[in-house]
């Protein structure tokens, strides 16, 4: 069993999230994107050096990061995911931050998610008829159709991917007029043949968020949100993704939370392993934003960690046990960095925009 209060005199911990993708030296670095969400405005990325508790902003040459980015580390390199109005995957140096590739992922298709499959990148994009495939190096593009899964529009609005072996797990949404309707979809490319497609279905509607696989200590399994509805959280739940079996069931429900889940990275001391979320909300005075974890060895909920002056809306899992959010604060907005429940900074580090994205944290 773990102890939040504990947790910060651990002597090693290994990193969820993009820590599952060593292939680099420890920079002891945390990276964030973010965009003022108004199309054609550039983004920023900023690095906090965790030895010194400094930050360094606009490290990514011009035009890497859109208006509304997400980010994604694998092995060496960063992939911004520019969505919206971007519609590119901008691939930089993770050591760097130069510039190694920037692909189209094509008009409208409103990118949302990346993963690396050799030469080839899978995206997961809302504005296509499934899966949009770019390969490195030519920029040719090509289509996994999963239309068929939305009869609809033909447009099965996937949000996530993610690689497990040789396969890629894709959540679908099957939005309709922007809203779900019927439970979400996974459908599971087989990409060592022909990206053959098995389906099935989530427990809820509406998956929201990124892919995210626990630790191999917790059994390796995906999870990630699932959000009904956005203003009554008595339904939903983070869903965990049995890869074996390939079917679902719910880790921790949006009731027990009191909102709906943002971010999910995973956190392991001596073999035990917490799941940090992002937790957000609505309050009298304005958005609500929190960090609370969920035990994997107990399934005990651990409850906010982060005080309610704080609007937390993005975290990630970082060598060195520290736990690097972004607090969104009208007044005073930036990274702030904890050891279990404590935190280490005593204001927040300008980054030289307001965080937003919900999945613009690296740390490696």
């Amino acid at each position: 069993m773990i102890k939040h209060t504990f947790l910060a005199l651990a002597l090693f911990v290994a990193c969820g999230g993009d820590g599952a993708n060593p292939d680099i030296p420890v920079q002891n670095r945390a990276v964030i994107v973010a965009g003022d969400f108004t199309p054609g405005s550039p983004g920023v990325m900023s690095a906090l050096d965790l030895d010194i508790m400094a930050v360094e902003q606009r490290v990514a040459p011009t035009g890497s990061v859109g208006s509304d980015p997400v980010i994604r580390r694998f092995g060496t390199e960063l992939f911004v995911v520019n969505r919206a109005d971007g519609n590119n995957v901008t691939i930089l140096d993770a050591v760097t931050f130069e510039l190694v590739e920037q692909l189209a992922t094509g008009p409208a298709s409103n990118p949302q998610d990346v993963v690396v499959v050799g030469d080839e990148i899978y995206v997961a994009a809302l504005g296509t008829a499934g899966v949009v495939v770019v390969q490195r190096g030519t920029g040719e593009i090509r289509t996994i159709d999963l239309s068929a899964l939305d009869p609809a529009d033909g447009q099965p609005d996937c949000v996530s991917v993610f690689k497990v072996d040789d396969d890629v797990f894709v959540a679908c949404g099957l939005l309709d007029n922007f809203v779900a309707s019927t439970p979400g979809v996974v459908a599971v490319l087989d990409t060592a043949n022909d990206d053959a497609v098995t389906t099935f279905e989530l427990q809820n509607v509406n998956p929201f968020g990124l892919f995210e696989r626990m630790p191999a200590a917790a059994g390796g399994d995906l999870v990630i949100p699932m959000v009904p509805d956005f203003s009554d959280f008595s339904t939903g739940c983070v869903e965990r993704i049995d890869i074996a079996a390939g079917s679902s069931s719910c880790a921790i429900t949006n009731q027990e939370l009191g909102g709906l889940v943002a971010r999910i990275d995973f956190e392991t001391v001596n073999d035990s392993v917490v799941q940090w979320m992002v937790v957000a909300s609505f309050g009298v005075a304005g958005p609500v934003g929190n960090v609370q974890g969920l035990d994997l060895d107990t399934d005990e909920h651990i409850a906010a960690i982060t005080p309610d002056t704080q609007v937390i809306v993005d975290l990630a899992v970082c060598p060195g046990n520290t736990v690097v959010v972004a607090d969104a604060t009208m007044a005073a907005n930036g990274l702030r960095v904890y050891a279990g429940d404590a935190e280490m900074t005593t204001a927040p580090l300008a980054v030289g925009l307001k965080p937003g994205s919900a999945h613009g944290l690296s740390c490696y």
